[in-house]
């Protein structure tokens, strides 16, 4: 079993991922992927946040999987790690009205093809949540990629500035249209990218659809919203 060291356990830890299991955890990735493990998801996502339905309490949801997905390619770009196993390992849990992620210790491996290591993650811990909770909340496919794009993009802006190894070419992999087939007829990534580069598009970021956080109590437009008035970095 390969074994992480102190400097790999915090980085998947900056992205809300632990190791091993938690006393707080609820359910797994796998459950929120039938009627009542999804519905326990809207009811504590609705509780922790205030949303007022489904459609935005799922919107809520997939920001902090944005993470999850975020976690695995940044240990791919910067460590040249993935850990492989199902939905059925990873366990949600709550830390401070927060939801965060746990993976077993086993199940780590060394990078084998970068291309079909990035598809499995698409396939794995993409597709299946984004389309099932699009169809269950009838909420647009293309609100929940964005909401995991902006945290993709803010972490390889950091490993492009910091001339991270692999980081450019794993980013083009997400930008090949060949990579989200057949789920997908195009990358959502790279028509959210929009013609830019990585660095530039993150330094005036925009998204180019709301992700519904306006709606929550007492909650105004992100200043990234195609709503909003005035551009700014996101946060």
């Amino acid at each position: 079993m390969l074994k992480l060291h102190a400097e790999q356990i915090s980085a998947l830890e900056r992205f809300s991922v632990r190791i091993g299991e938690q006393a707080t955890t609820f359910m797994s990735a796998a459950d929120m992927l039938s009627e009542s493990g999804c519905d326990k998801l809207f009811e504590i996502i609705q509780s922790l946040s205030g949303a007022p339905t489904n459609t935005v309490a799922t919107s809520i949801y997939m920001r902090r999987h944005g993470f999850f997905i975020a976690a695995q390619l940044h240990l791919m770009s910067e460590h040249n790690l993935l850990w492989a196993g199902d939905l059925d390992d990873v366990s949600l849990f709550i830390e401070n009205d927060t939801i965060f992620f746990s993976v077993p210790p086993a199940g780590f491996r060394l990078v084998q093809s970068r291309e079909k290591d990035i598809r499995f993650i698409l396939e794995t811990y993409g597709h299946p949540v984004v389309d099932y909770l699009s169809k269950r909340a009838k909420i647009a496919k293309l609100i929940l990629w964005e909401n995991i794009w902006g945290y993709v993009l803010w972490m390889y802006s950091m490993l492009l500035q910091e001339s991270s190894l692999f980081a450019q070419q794993d980013l083009d992999v997400l930008l090949d249209d060949e990579a989200w087939k057949p789920a997908m007829r195009r990358s959502p990534f790279k028509q959210y990218l929009n013609n830019q580069q990585a660095l530039d598009a993150m330094s005036n970021y925009k998204r180019l659809t709301c992700c519904l956080y306006k709606e929550l109590p007492n909650t105004e437009k992100c200043p990234y919203c195609p709503l909003a008035k005035s551009k700014s970095t996101i946060a």
